[in-house]
């Protein structure tokens, strides 16, 4: 069982919180412990020591921060954010979820009615357990998204900026937030750091993305909010690849005084729909929108474009050029697999070099070899496997481009292929079949 405490606000000279006691049963927390044993090996890593010193803290609790300046919108009528936030732990670990203050009567039936009964058919449902209320609550009608810097984001802003959207669904603010996102394989996840010096780094690694997101809303004359919280640091300890569309939506709904509409920057893979909870939360992240939507604030996907189309889009976009932020490793190393994508896709456009400001391009282009090298192996790669995917999607592009790849990239290409024609189980089997075919004939 979870059960969560009485939500309640309070405030220092610059930051104001949303706070609630959240209890976790020792069945439950072994069963969330096992799940590193039973989830695919990812880098959604989950850390060993688990639970967190801080439980034995009487004081200790779930928490939502931003800067003082938002606490009017700070939501402790309900008890949406913290059951959200707390979702996919309790779907996972099999425990029902208790709570005092009520949730929206809309969320409730979203998760009761929608979502469990969609992802739980290989785990036992769960019961949520406490009030509901229906009346909407007093919201200022803002309409935000989340501000990454990465492509999907950028596309959102510059869609939902424009005059052609009606004015109840433009764009009034921008939102940043810190909720565990930084956890990407080669920063500091792989370093041998302790829990609380691991913290610090990535903290400092958030704060530094946030200049960008500051950059970015200043120049698109937009308001920033900044908001941050404990769930990854004192209750998931990792795994945010798994959850990270549940603890954007659940900060969303803790300022659900502030936001009317949100918009969820889709990952842009309807073709990849998937109601597996053991599968990045992006790949059902139209029925999350659906079900964690309440009588105040709506989730809105914000389009089914592809990752080619966006690009496409923002290739002239002079904010882009100035904030785009795609790298797994940070600040756009050119050599993790989103960076290759992504420059690769500007070349094809003819756009490469208008984003000096944010790839080193001289870079790229004596790696070229190296890069078209590696899409083409990536093309071939599992059809469910995202790299693959946008992989085929780009080769299509260089194409229809008329794209010349680099002659030593197609040889190593092809010699790949050899070794891997000549070797393995599949190439001893064809020589045993071979062999025999000749002994019949002889005989």
């Amino acid at each position: 069982m979870i059960t969560i405490g009485k939500p309640f606000v309070y405030a220092d000279e610059q930051t104001a919180y949303l706070k609630a006691k959240i209890d976790i049963s020792p069945d439950t927390v072994a069963d969330y412990m096992a799940l590193k044993d039973k989830l695919p090996k990812t880098h959604w890593r989950f850390y060993e020591d688990y639970p967190p010193r801080i439980w034995d803290d009487k004081d200790s609790g779930l928490f939502f921060a931003v800067s003082k300046e938002y606490e009017q919108y700070l939501c402790a009528d309900r008890s949406d954010a913290f059951v959200v936030a707390m979702l996919w732990y309790a779907l996972m670990s099999h425990s029902d979820i208790r709570f005092e203050t009520p949730i929206s009567e809309k969320l409730y039936f979203g998760i009761t009615q929608l979502l469990i009964p969609a992802v739980c058919k290989k785990y036992p449902p769960i019961r949520l357990h406490g009030p509901t209320a229906s009346a909407p609550l007093q919201n200022a009608e803002a309409v935000g998204t989340g501000m990454s810097c990465g492509v999907d984001s950028l596309y959102t802003l510059q869609k939902y900026v424009s005059e052609d959207v009606p004015a109840a669904y433009r764009l009034t603010h921008l939102a940043y937030f810190n909720m565990g996102a930084i956890f990407h394989p080669n920063t500091a996840v792989n370093k041998e750091y302790a829990m609380e010096e691991f913290y610090r780094e990535t903290d400092r690694m958030s704060l530094e993305k946030l200049e960008n997101a500051k950059g970015v809303a200043d120049a698109s004359g937009l308001q920033l909010v900044y908001s941050y919280s404990n769930l990854d640091r004192d209750y998931y300890r990792g795994a945010y690849g798994y959850t990270g569309v549940y603890r954007n939506c659940a900060m969303a709904l803790a300022v659900q005084g502030l936001f009317g509409k949100y918009y969820c920057s889709s990952a842009g893979w309807p073709e990849f729909f998937d109601l597996s909870l053991s599968e990045g939360s992006e790949h059902y992240e139209t029925l999350l929108c659906d079900a964690f939507s309440t009588e105040t604030l709506q989730f809105i996907i914000s389009d089914y474009a592809t990752r080619i189309e966006k690009t496409t889009a923002l290739a002239d976009d002079a904010i882009a050029q100035q904030y785009l932020d795609v790298c797994f490793n940070f600040n756009n190393c050119g050599t993790c697999a989103k960076c290759m994508r992504t420059l690769l896709t500007l070349e094809a456009l003819g756009k490469v070099d208008a984003f000096s400001q944010v790839f080193d391009i001289a870079a790229y282009k004596n790696r070229r070899t190296d890069v078209f090298f590696w899409l083409l192996n990536a093309k071939d790669g599992d059809a469910l496997d995202d790299n693959a995917v946008f992989a085929r999607s780009i080769y299509e592009l260089i194409k229809e481009k008329q794209i010349p790849i680099p002659e030593e990239a197609v040889k190593r290409y092809d010699r790949e292929l050899r070794k891997k024609r000549t070797s393995g189980v599949g190439y001893f089997l064809r020589r045993v079949k071979r062999r025999l075919k000749k002994i019949l004939k002889r005989g």
